[in-house]
């Protein structure tokens, strides 16, 4: 295999295996390129490899449910952050507000304000990785308006 191939596929393992932003690690991996292209040895350079070993992705399956047993799901969405993205609707905001608690949804209280006393429960979950730390969050609102008080645009989905 040619080093041009190889520095091409530890690229393609490094994106998606740590989801690194190409971007930021372009400069790395032309470093790369350059070294693999004079035959010199260590063609995948330092930062590229630490990068591959320290970032830690972030990417949540959110939904939203009637009732109390989470299922079926009305709403669902995909969330990512650095860079924030995916189907969520609003990902910059939901981001933001994650950053805030550190990724534990149990701390989220975002909106002061009141809500009726009327039980109308509303379920909602998250399962993925937050920073690369594992994540499975299960809570049960007693309405739509006590889950806006608490997680804000998190579930705005």
């Amino acid at each position: 295999m040619g080093a041009g191939r190889l520095v091409t596929t530890a690229a393609m393992l490094v994106a998606s295996v740590a989801a690194v932003d190409v971007a930021a690690a372009a400069p790395a991996l032309a470093a790369g390129q350059d070294r693999a292209a004079r035959g010199g040895p260590g063609w995948l350079p330092e930062d590229v490899k630490q990068a591959a070993t320290v970032v830690r992705p972030t990417q949540l399956v959110l939904t939203v449910a009637k009732g109390e047993s989470g299922r079926p799901s009305q709403r669902r969405a995909v969330l990512t952050c650095s860079p924030a993205g995916g189907t969520h609707k609003q990902a910059r905001n939901a981001c933001a507000e994650l950053v805030k608690v550190g990724g534990d949804f149990t701390k989220l209280r975002v909106n002061g304000g009141a809500c009726t006393m009327q039980y109308d429960p509303v379920t909602v979950t998250a399962v993925g990785r937050w920073k690369g730390r594992k994540i499975d969050y299960r809570q049960t609102f007693g309405n739509g308006c006590t889950l806006s008080m608490n997680t804000g645009p998190v579930f705005s989905l």
